[in-house]
């Protein structure tokens, strides 16, 4: 009963041909199934729009035509309507959508369909799919033409011609004014240097991003290739080029190493991340970030370099959410794409991403996690004591360290410490200053607002997450703070609504 049914939802309905005496009969075939070629289906497009618009509205099916419409001069010797043209054969017109899909259409689903495909793949993750989501082969990169005299791009398409397409690298100007020949009388001329469009800063930008995310596209096809196919030299040639591939996004990003190929230090200048602060400036370039950053292979040189370049620049990238949700919500997800890649990397990149903290000119934005300002430079930095504080605890990853790993992290945390308690303390001292200024005039009031206030503005996570790196002298330092806000502060006092407490009891528990 089930086959029967499901037959009858696969065979196509069978109109009445008492409505349509004037149809022959042997249209009406209903073995005809949906996978009918292309120039068939197409004749019977064809036929359909040359019916009267008067027809198509009646009740009957427009598919077909009314009744007296003459078919007999549009079918082929199959029965099935033809192209008709004024000026080309059938055969001429046939010919040319022929070679039309063959430019066109490679048989390639992932070509072809791949959104469609890549939904469907990504909504049966796990199963086992006859056809898996990857390409039939890796497509040979051709050369990006260092010049083009060119006003406009155009994608070569064979037998479509050139059909222009819109290119970031040549955006068309929508308005062409013609500067004046003269200026107003008693307005002195200035020579305006203007700057050719191609050679705009955020525009080299843009492009950059452009072409990283194309580039990232081929590195996943490169890894569904991988993940689908046996090869005979167990993938090595496409693991070097997908290598190499990720190494020159790196350099269009111009990412500084500062300990060199020597593992030296090397002075870093202002401007040599100029290229990668215009780039993440921007809602697509810090998704270009965060994915660059899931493509790279876990506690590798070229992950710490990005991260190094990342840490250096924390206030610039966490400093604050943008008031649009979905870049906010890219500003959080890059930092916890980077807190990912923390957790599978050693004491020596962990030491050089907290010493990139140190050395950067910027003060590091370290609120208390969840605070509504954004807490990703406090997550990333949590994720960095946390890692190094499972390493040199754990007897079996002692192995992976030397005693240089481990001075150099000390050294780190040293600096980082002093960074730290400096700004706890400069936070409590202008919340209370600005408690006194507000002059409350009693000091259970103050106690109650500076509990609210610093509780917005501790970072009790950090303090907690550094305890474990500390030395006696440190904890002394901050029990002393603890024991400096105790009055105020109170040892029931909540701290970024998160159930900690700013005080002795929380910070050395």
């Amino acid at each position: 009963m089930q086959q029967q049914q499901q037959q009858q939802r696969m065979r196509p309905p069978q109109p009445s041909t008492g409505y349509l005496p004037g149809l022959q009969p042997h249209l009406f075939n209903p073995g005809i199934s949906s996978s009918l070629p292309f120039d068939q289906m197409a004749g019977l497009m064809e036929l359909r729009d040359q019916i009267p618009k008067s027809a198509q509205r009646g009740r009957q099916n427009f598919r077909f035509p009314p009744q007296g419409f003459d078919t007999s001069n549009m079918r082929s010797n199959i029965g099935w309507p033809r192209f008709r043209s004024k000026h080309m054969s059938t055969e001429e017109i046939e010919n040319i959508l022929r070679v039309q899909l063959a430019a066109t259409h490679s048989n390639d689903p992932y070509v072809d369909d791949y959104y469609n495909q890549a939904c469907l793949a990504k909504r049966s993750a796990g199963a086992k799919l006859r056809h898996h989501f990857c390409p039939n082969q890796i497509r040979e990169l051709p050369l990006r033409a260092s010049t083009n005299t060119e006003q406009h791009a155009f994608l070569q398409v064979d037998a479509l011609g050139r059909v222009p397409f819109s290119s970031i690298r040549r955006p068309r100007p929508l308005l062409e004014v013609d500067p004046p020949n003269s200026s107003p009388a008693g307005v002195n001329e200035q020579n305006i240097s203007e700057k050719p469009l191609e050679k705009e800063p955020m525009l080299a930008a843009r492009v950059t991003i452009e072409d990283g995310l194309c580039l990232l596209l081929d590195v996943d096809d490169i890894d569904r290739f991988l993940q689908f196919n046996q090869l005979q030299d167990g993938g090595l040639q496409l693991k070097r080029k997908r290598q190499s591939l990720l190494e020159g996004l790196a350099a269009s990003l111009q990412l500084v190493d500062p300990l060199g190929k020597t593992g030296h230090t090397v002075g870093l200048a202002a401007k040599d991340d100029l290229v990668f602060l215009r780039i993440v400036s921007l809602h697509k370039g810090r998704k270009l970030l965060a994915k660059y950053l899931q493509l790279l292979y876990p506690g590798g040189e070229l992950i710490r370099i990005v991260c190094m370049a990342i840490f250096r620049h924390l206030r610039f990238l966490f400093g604050g959410l943008p008031s649009d949700p979905v870049a906010a919500e890219t500003v959080t997800n890059l930092a916890r794409v980077v807190s990912k890649c923390i957790r599978e990397m050693d004491l020596g990149a962990l030491s050089a991403c907290l010493a990139a903290v140190v050395c950067s000119s910027e003060q590091p934005p370290l609120r208390p996690l969840g605070s509504p300002a954004g807490d990703g430079a406090s997550l990333v930095l949590v994720s960095v004591l946390e890692k190094a504080t499972e390493l040199l605890t754990d007897p079996h990853a002692a192995t992976h360290y030397n005693i240089a790993n481990r001075s150099l992290w000390q050294a780190s945390f040293d600096e980082f410490f002093v960074l730290l308690t400096k700004y706890c303390v400069t936070k409590y001292d202008s919340v209370m200053q600005s408690l006194l200024v507000q002059g409350i005039p009693n000091m259970g009031g103050i106690g109650s607002d500076a509990a609210r206030a610093i509780s917005r503005e501790m970072p009790v996570e950090l303090l907690r997450a550094s305890l474990p790196h500390t030395d006696d002298r440190q904890k002394k330092l901050l029990l002393d703070f603890a024991q400096r806000s105790m009055p105020v502060v109170g040892f029931n006092s909540n701290a970024g609504g998160n159930g900690g407490h700013v005080n002795s009891e929380s910070v050395l528990s």
